[in-house]
């Protein structure tokens, strides 16, 4: 009898717990459309914890350290890592964009783009001249004309925040480097969608030789007052969000208890 109330009682917390995972899993904010922590530490899907679906495919890199935490590590151009993200409706950013986070660059690509890159509609990244890009299309400029970059050389081999916005109400898109504004300008118009991927970690060529982390994607300009807190407290410090490894580890102990 003391069996079947235990196995009664851990089914109801358990049933709980999922429900409250079910709510910290997902992102408390209706601008953000991606959301990566890089937690799990397994597998070969990244999950998204914006609760859009927008899980990632991984393309070759391998789970390692982050900043926190886990993390991707990319190898470079050789084996050609990446992350490969289906196209999306909340993907389809127009009317603005902040695409925000950490990189650990152990090497220059050749070419811009080993952030995120939604080829020919959107890109934030760092380019091979040291500074961090952000690209587009709009209703107003083609693809090669859309163009904000960065003033400060990214330095290798130490973690960086990377940060671009753009806002299509003023036109302006803003280049930050751990949470400072390091370049601004004017593009102006709408973003204009695609139906391509989105790639984390390469762009129509480069690949990225180092570590990512911490990656989100909103359909706003994000202020530099958040996009400090973000880069300050973390994902997990800022939105309603618990790692996929934590719910497992609860269950455990649960049973663990119930058992004695």
């Amino acid at each position: 009898m003391k069996n079947v109330i235990s196995i009664t009682c851990c089914a109801i917390l358990m049933t709980l717990l999922i429900s409250g995972e079910s709510l910290l899993g997902i992102a408390q904010d209706e601008h953000t459309v991606l959301l990566y922590t890089f937690e799990s530490g397994a597998g070969k899907t990244v999950k998204d914890l914006s609760g859009n679906g927008n899980d990632g495919k991984l393309m070759g890199p391998k789970w390692g350290e982050g900043n926190p935490g886990g993390g991707l590590v990319f190898a470079g151009n050789g084996p050609r890592d990446f992350v490969e993200i289906p196209d999306s409706e909340s993907l389809d950013l127009t009317e603005g964009l902040t695409v925000e986070m950490w990189m650990y660059l152990e090497a220059w690509s050749t070419a811009g783009g080993t952030g995120a890159t939604k080829e020919t509609t959107y890109k934030v990244g760092p380019r091979s001249d040291k500074k961090v890009l952000i690209r587009m299309t709009t209703d107003e400029k083609a693809w090669g004309a859309a163009v904000v970059a960065g003033k400060t050389d990214v330095p290798l081999r130490k973690w960086v925040h990377i940060a671009g916005t753009y806002d299509g109400k003023s036109g302006e898109g803003k280049i930050y480097i751990d949470g400072v504004l390091d370049g601004e300008g004017k593009i102006g118009g709408n973003i204009t969608p695609n139906n391509d991927v989105l790639w984390l970690g390469r762009g129509a060529g480069p690949f990225l030789e180092g570590r990512m982390d911490e990656v989100r994607i909103s359909n706003i300009a994000r202020s530099q007052q958040e996009i400090q807190e973000l880069m300050n407290k973390g994902i997990e410090g800022v939105l309603a969000v618990k790692p996929e490894h934590k719910l497992a580890t609860t269950w455990g102990k649960l049973k663990s208890d119930f058992a004695r």
